[in-house]
């Protein structure tokens, strides 16, 4: 079975190929990200579990591991290049990345041997909780589907928007709700990313606005509890945005901190940070 979506750049991608620095579109990316969610979508409590299925859908390299179901090609439409500050919101740090720019327009086609629908609704999902490319936990490298349309999130409301969400979700793994305006998992995972809520936020008149907002909250909160560079961690809260009737609105997905032992931080600017990007 083969699928084919035409997507859009939302915000500035910060994809690059082999070189590190040439903006390119990459399918091992797409494949990873899809593994990635699939992963915190499932909050398998037990692990090993949880890698035994995932290699079955997605392949592995190890011995009898075998091939993943899922083929992604991506194919070039109207892309163009340009630079950006991967820092917008800093008067100080005005750094410029090249980038695949808002705006361009891309085919990916997904081809699987079997479980197509659940192929199509974890990179639908990938594409809407988070994002591709440096830097993509902040907005970065958002992207939307333009075809088919009924996959279009432009002309629903936003409430619509949430429980469509929900919807998907619960296609992938049925253990999700809406409560209090925002998506919860009502499954406990196991010591790895799993996803516990996902929020909407308010909306703004363009991305770049969005980006500034979302770079000021992470300045305004800086913590290892939402992410360190040593040691390496990823942060937990990743924010990806949408577009809707014009509008521009944050998505924050919180993934479960799965920090090491001793890791010293402070969760409550976890909380402080989300209210501002938010609100």
């Amino acid at each position: 079975m083969e699928l084919k979506l035409r997507c859009r750049v939302i915000t500035p991608m910060f994809m690059a190929g082999a070189d590190g620095r040439t903006p390119e579109l990459r399918p091992t990316e797409f494949k990873g990200m899809m593994r990635f969610w699939w992963r915190a979508i499932k909050a398998e409590n037990n692990i090993e579990d949880l890698k035994k299925e995932e290699v079955g859908i997605f392949g592995g390299t190890g011995e009898k591991e075998g091939k993943s179901k899922v083929m992604i090609k991506i194919i070039p439409e109207n892309i163009s290049f340009s630079s950006y500050r991967a820092l917008p919101h800093s008067n100080t740090k005005t750094f410029t990345l090249r980038c695949i720019r808002t705006n361009s327009t891309f085919n990916v086609i997904l081809s699987a041997r079997e479980n197509t629908l659940l192929f199509k609704n974890v990179f639908l999902l990938s594409i809407i909780l988070g994002g591709f490319g440096k830097r993509s936990r902040r907005g970065f490298g958002s992207i939307e589907i333009v075809e088919p349309k009924e996959l279009n999130f432009e002309n629903l409301q936003k409430d619509k928007v949430l429980k469509k969400i929900l919807e998907i979700l619960n296609q992938v793994d049925n253990h999700y709700e809406i409560q209090n305006s925002k998506i919860i998992s009502t499954k406990k995972g196991g010591s790895y990313p799993w996803i516990r809520e996902i929020e909407i936020g308010k909306d703004e008149s363009n991305w770049e606005n969005l980006l500034i907002k979302i770079g000021k909250a992470s300045h305004n909160h800086k913590d290892p509890s939402l992410g360190n560079a040593t040691p390496r961690m990823a942060s937990p809260i990743y924010i990806s945005v949408i577009k809707i009737q014009n509008m521009y609105y944050p998505i924050v997905t919180t993934l479960n901190s799965s920090f090491p032992p001793n890791y010293k931080c402070n969760l409550q600017k976890q909380i402080h940070f989300k209210r501002e990007v938010l609100s």
